[in-house]
């Protein structure tokens, strides 16, 4: 199972990240996305890592993806 998560860079422009697992909840995207990039931070404070990391935090979709 993977799961795709799309969102919005500050600048406006759509991206789509595809991660493993399953993700069942928006905290726990934003958690894996923000790693899956590297962002640097804690857990702590994903919307401020996010942001940090040119990502809008507000826009962040997830849907599962059947492989």
């Amino acid at each position: 199972m993977k799961t795709q998560v799309q969102f919005n860079r500050a600048d406006g422009d759509q991206a789509i990240a595809l991660l493993e697992g399953s993700i069942t909840s928006l905290q726990q995207a934003k958690l894996e996305l923000a790693n899956k990039l590297n962002l640097p931070g804690g857990d702590e404070n994903l919307d401020a890592r996010l942001r940090d990391g040119d990502i809008d935090p507000a826009s962040i979709e997830f849907s599962s993806v059947a492989e």
